[in-house]
């Protein structure tokens, strides 16, 4: 090694010093955008500002920008605020901008907003960009009543929004659900001569979706084209969803075809909806359709397109088809993911492949994949259906050492496999043992257990089961019901069951069914 000079005390000075050759500022384009250097990194680290040189503006805000991001918004304000009070230095625009950026980026919009105010008092005015900013911060902090108010300061200080600032509300309306006044603000933004754009419109169509309003959606959809603002292929897909989460496959369908004839190619996303949907409805041959003509149109199914397919050929029992599609997707480079194993190890044990299942899944846990509650509750849930009570035991005694904790899926499942078999004691011991770990039986783990003991006969104990049942707020399901009913038919007027009925069906119908 050579011989190292000596490094000099006013090294610090020196690099900053190097800044006044800076590139020049770019409207829009402040500090903020620019990363600190290395020693600003390192004063910011050791909080030893106070003791150096006044800095110019530009080395200033990125050292405010560094403490911002830092997490140490308390420094810089504390920073900020004794430099300008001092008068060392004087705020200009570009440095309260990146202040602002900075402070709204990282969730401090209350001070973002006060320091937005205080510029007035060096005769700055905020412009819509700044504004822009905090009403961004606000809105994904879900504060938009905040970034509402903001808006109205705007107007009375002269500071005319922009489609930005509209979009940016619009979204965090309908972020809320608050599509309603995100479809005013639609109106009050066209009568003030800022015209939306298609992301505006996207966004609407996304909530009315998102809503269960495809219809509503639609109807946005024709306003948009009457406005002269084109749909693309985001509209459209998100029209199509919409119609797939209400079950109307058609008018997906429909909208898709009307895509295509616009001349709009649909993307990876429409085409999942599509594959879905069929799957969804058995319509397997469609689905291989859709899936057939997406390389042909120069796209590559993803994982998400796979697991689809795979899940609805397990749907109408084509097991060796699915197999066979497995082995496609790998060797076109798509690794199955989490999702995969569980579609193959559902769809192989209720299609009375069980066996190859539990294969599957020992192959899983030594190749070093966690299989998870998920797969287990797969494995545990068919085990019991299928009568091997044994088995699904097993592998449930076996959570505890593999540091899986059952959920309620878990525990039902397995509290329903000993009631099928009779084993009420059992089944009862784990609805306490599972209340024990802080687990809270569900609707579904009671009406099991009342079912259960109707079927034994034990009468008594399925009605104190209905009574904490209902003192948790749940109801009985249509089958318990159904098997009340049934034994009140086969035993006549049965005290207890009797007073069970009255208990489980709503007042105004129980005459009707006794």
């Amino acid at each position: 090694m050579g011989d190292r000079r000596p490094e000099r005390r006013d090294q610090p000075r020196r690099l900053f010093d190097r800044q006044e050759g800076r590139p020049k500022e770019v409207p829009g384009l402040g500090p903020a955008e620019m990363p600190p250097s290395p020693v600003l990194h390192v004063l910011i680290r050791l909080g030893s500002f106070f003791k150096l040189f006044v800095p110019a503006v530009y080395t200033f805000s990125t050292l405010m920008n560094g403490f911002i991001l830092e997490d140490k918004t308390g420094k810089a304000m504390e920073l900020f605020n004794k430099l300008v009070k001092e008068g060392e230095i004087k705020p200009n625009e570009v440095m309260y901008g990146t202040i602002i950026n900075g402070l709204s980026k990282t969730g401090n919009t209350t001070t973002a907003i006060g320091i937005l105010r205080s510029m007035r008092k060096w005769n700055y005015k905020p412009d819509v960009v700044m504004y822009n900013i905090i009403i961004d911060g606000l809105c994904k902090d879900k504060n938009v009543d905040d970034a509402l108010s903001l808006l109205v300061e705007m107007n009375q200080q002269d500071v005319t929004p922009d489609l930005i600032t509209y979009n940016t509300l619009i979204q965090g309306l309908c972020n809320l659900g608050r599509w309603e006044e995100a479809t005013r603000m639609l109106r009050d933004m066209t009568g003030k001569n800022v015209f939306p754009d298609v992301l505006t419109f996207n966004t609407l169509i996304n909530a009315f979706c998102k809503e269960g309003m495809a219809k509503e959606a639609e109807s946005v959809l024709e306003f948009m084209v009457q406005r002269g603002v084109g749909p693309d292929v985001v509209t459209y897909g998100t029209l199509m969803y919409g119609y797939f989460l209400q079950g109307q496959m058609d008018k997906a369908i429909e909208v898709f075809h009307s895509m295509v004839d616009k001349g709009i190619e649909p993307d990876i996303h429409c085409y999942n909806i599509l594959i879905n949907g069929y799957c969804k409805n058995m319509k397997i041959e469609d689905a291989m359709n859709v899936f057939r003509e997406m390389p042909l149109k120069g796209l590559k199914p993803t994982i998400g397109t796979y697991n689809t397919m795979l899940q609805g050929l397990f749907g109408v029992g084509r097991c060796s088809t699915a197999q066979g599609l497995l082995n496609d997707m790998q060797a076109n480079g798509q690794t199955p993911d989490y999702y995969t194993y569980c579609v193959l190890l559902d769809g192989l044990s209720k299609n009375g492949h069980i066996d190859e299942a539990l294969l599957l899944f020992q192959e899983l846990e030594c190749s070093g994949i966690n299989p998870g509650i998920t797969m287990h509750n797969i494995l545990i849930d068919r085990l019991c259906k299928d009568g091997k009570l044994e088995m699904a035991r097993n592998l449930f005694g076996k959570l505890d050492s593999k540091g899986l904790r059952p959920d309620v899926r878990t525990f039902t499942m397995m509290i329903g496999g000993f009631c099928e078999q009779g084993l009420l004691g059992e089944a009862n011991d784990l609805l306490v043992a599972m209340e024990g770990t802080g687990c809270m039986p569900n609707p579904a783990t009671y009406n099991i257990m009342v079912r259960g003991f109707l079927k034994a006969n034990d009468y008594t104990e399925a009605n104190i089961l209905a009574e904490k049942m209902i003192g948790r707020g749940f109801s009985a399901d249509a089958s318990t019901l159904v098997s009340v009913v049934d034994l009140l038919s086969a035993k006549g007027q049965d005290p207890t069951l009797f007073h069970m009925i009255k208990k489980l069906v709503p007042r105004e119908n129980t005459k009707a069914i006794c």
